[in-house]
């Protein structure tokens, strides 16, 4: 497939025209990557705002022109009917019509195999292998020290520089440092020491305190791109400049963010392997724990944990589960019964209070309860 194969169905913008969504990201949303992105509303995005920021949800691809500036790609045949009057009249003022365009252009051409031949065998860019990284690095050190190594794992605000210059390469930067090192934990960073036997030389410095606990074979690999990540936001910090240079920005920065994404990569590996536990089964036992009940006391009364404890130690050797029987008085509920091996059997049954609301005209039996059951995957070893 030749990337001028669909030239009929698509129609190019100049890349400016996604600065006013990136200005007003309390109601708009801007995610890209090295092949394209979207623009969709926030969870700030209110109907009531829809006057001034109308509702838009719209995917665009990046093709290079042959001056090596990158313009963005739209779906014509459904363009004007996913963005409201207001926003077609914004991007028709940038609009291309008169275009050369670079013959080789993989990440178009990936776009193009992504949206219009549907593979899902397109790999993401480096920004969002940066976001799902961060994500599986932070499950595993949650699990195995109690804190993630990050504190977050994604940003609205990082995204390409706006412009082909020196100083939106510089903003760029800014909001990768932002998300990757200022994002670092030193508390986590402390808890891995302490695992690792590793002495901190001083634990507010977070990013040698990093240095400290690799092997000295992955520190080339691991802190020197983090470092050079801390240099580049360094040297922000200088009075502004009068003349702002002209830069391939948004090659440069996609280098940088696939430097960060390796580096991250190296260090989610080396974790995996001195701690032994597949990181994907850390992030997938997060997302189940989210459903458990989270306790605020012992139970009522106390003795009834003595009770539940007597379970420990023994083997299930089959469970009933089911809709129990109910009388006028009493509403509709459900019940456990664990037999085990050594012909013990435990009830786990609902009590309520239901009956204190006949004095409000409300009948026990109009109310209805049910157990709902979560279960939590167990940790996989890395090597299993």
């Amino acid at each position: 497939m030749g990337n001028n194969d669909y030239k009929e169905d698509l129609l190019y913008f100049d890349r400016s025209v996604l600065t006013y969504y990136r200005d007003n990201s309390h109601v708009y949303k801007v995610i890209e990557d090295e092949i394209g992105g979207e623009i969709r509303i926030s969870q700030n995005w209110k109907e009531d705002d829809s006057d001034k920021y109308p509702y838009i949800e719209i995917k665009f691809g990046f093709r290079k022109l042959k001056n090596g500036e990158i313009c963005i790609a739209v779906f014509r045949p459904t363009f004007s009917k996913d963005i409201s009057k207001k926003d077609l009249e914004r991007w028709n003022g940038y609009i291309i019509n008169e275009r050369q365009f670079k013959e080789k252009d993989d990440c178009f051409k990936r776009w193009l195999n992504r949206h219009f031949l549907g593979s899902w065998d397109v790999k993401d860019g480096s920004r969002k292998e940066i976001e799902n990284k961060l994500n599986l690095i932070s499950a595993l050190t949650k699990y195995k020290t109690g804190i993630p190594l990050f504190k977050c794992h994604r940003s609205i605000l990082l995204n390409y520089p706006k412009a082909e210059n020196e100083e939106e390469y510089n903003k760029a930067n800014l909001e990768l440092y932002r998300l990757v090192i200022d994002g670092l934990s030193k508390h986590s960073i402390v808890k891995l020491g302490e695992l690792l036997e590793k002495e901190l030389s001083d634990e507010k410095k977070t990013l040698n305190s990093l240095k400290e606990i690799l092997p000295e074979e992955l520190i080339e690999r691991i802190h020197t791109p983090l470092k050079k990540l801390r240099d580049r936001r360094s040297k922000i910090h200088k009075p502004p400049s009068e003349n702002i240079k002209k830069l391939n920005a948004f090659d440069k920065f996609d280098s940088d963010l696939k430097k960060i994404a390796n580096c991250l990569n190296e260090l989610l590996l080396w974790l995996e392997e001195i701690f032994n536990i597949d990181a994907n089964s850390c992030k997938e036992r997060e997302g189940s724990m989210q459903y458990f009940p989270k306790f605020i006391g012992p139970p009522r009364p106390d003795s009834k944990l003595d009770d539940l404890k007597k379970i420990i130690n023994k083997r299930i050797k089959s469970v009933e589960f089911g809709e129990v029987e109910k009388s006028e008085d009493c509403h509709e509920a459900e019940a456990i019964i664990f037999h085990f091996y050594d012909d013990s059997s435990m009830a786990i049954k609902i009590h309520s209070n239901a009956s204190d609301f006949i004095e409000y005209g409300i009948s026990p039996n109009e109310i209805h309860t049910s157990l709902d059951i979560f279960w939590d995957k167990p940790i996989k070893q890395k090597h299993s």
